[in-house]
């Protein structure tokens, strides 16, 4: 049961006393908790942010993906996601794609520390077995941490 606590003004929770509001994480910890997670900060969810990424990035591509890469000035990575219906036309296709993004990008976000990542979707990927798309994004998470991005700008 909830009860208003008089003295603060708060909501508190009569079981144990404690404030229902939770604080929220330090940017630092984002990449430890928890440890799969794909909280908010890690998203590009502004038409501004994915501008950013767009204005100067550079692409690394492969058959099965193209991603629109450019540093940051954070100790943690994030990701947008832009799949054109163009490219995929059904709805159930592009859901696919972007939960197999999201997976990836969650694997291997501290090899992407420091990056703003855009996953642009390609034709005919709704074709493609899940297993190899995972290790062609693996690939290109594997060319990213090698190129001098960070270096350059």
């Amino acid at each position: 049961m909830v009860r208003p606590n008089l003295n603060s003004g708060e909501l508190m929770n009569s079981n144990n006393g404690l404030s229902t509001h939770s604080e929220s994480s330090p940017p630092s910890s984002i990449l430890n908790k928890p440890k799969n997670g794909f909280s908010k900060p890690l998203r590009i969810l502004k038409p501004s942010d994915f501008q950013h990424v767009f204005s100067n990035a550079e692409k690394f591509g492969n058959r099965n993906w193209t991603l629109i890469v450019r540093p940051n000035q954070r100790s943690y990575p994030r990701l947008g996601l832009a799949i054109a219906k163009k490219q995929l036309q059904r709805a159930v296709w592009r859901n696919r794609i972007k939960r197999l993004a999201r997976e990836a990008f969650r694997l291997h976000k501290k090899e992407l520390s420091g990056y703003d990542i855009v996953v642009l979707g390609r034709k005919g990927m709704q074709d493609i077995d899940n297993k190899i798309l995972h290790k062609s994004f693996l690939h290109l998470v594997r060319k990213i941490k090698k190129s001098d991005l960070k270096d350059r700008m």
